[in-house]
């Protein structure tokens, strides 16, 4: 009876540490929330920012060598890229002091996040051509790239 319940692939055991790491990350944002100071001050904010602004040089570096050599690569480091130009957004937006909120807000809307979304757009573009050039099943290739499967279907 209690091999039942055993995980049997690594898919199981990966959807549960999925589920049960995002059950911990609740606990904590709620702990979070409840315990942090209103006010803080950081030792190393330039580091900080700095260095989220270097990570996201890298990887939009990364980027352009990715399609300049029109590798499929090209896809994370665009999904990376726009994942760190939105947290620099929100960061910026949320940090800003009363004088400099307004200026984070356009920077935001006017850079951060619509370079963002190009970059998303970009990912999902070369996900549909990385589909498009490797898989042969017309099925699969006329199919929105949201629901492609990960591992091929048995034909049981």
């Amino acid at each position: 009876m209690a091999r039942r319940f055993a995980l049997r692939t690594t898919r199981d055991r990966l959807l549960s540490a999925l589920v049960v790491g995002a059950f911990i990350e609740i606990l904590w944002t709620i702990y979070l929330g409840w315990r942090l100071p209103r006010h803080y001050v950081a030792h190393h904010w330039d580091l900080a920012w700095v260095g989220l602004d270097v990570a996201e040089i890298l990887l939009l570096l990364g980027s352009a060598w990715a399609a300049w050599r029109r590798r499929a690569i090209l896809i994370l480091f665009a999904v990376a890229s726009a994942t760190l130009l939105l947290l620099d957004a929100w960061f910026d937006v949320t940090t800003a002091g009363h004088g400099d909120f307004r200026v984070s807000v356009v920077v935001s809307l006017l850079v951060e996040v619509p370079s963002a979304l190009a970059l998303l757009w970009i990912a999902r573009r070369a996900t549909r051509r990385l589909f498009m050039t490797h898989f042969r099943d017309d099925e699969l290739r006329s199919m929105p790239v949201r629901k492609v499967p990960l591992t091929p279907r048995s034909d049981s």
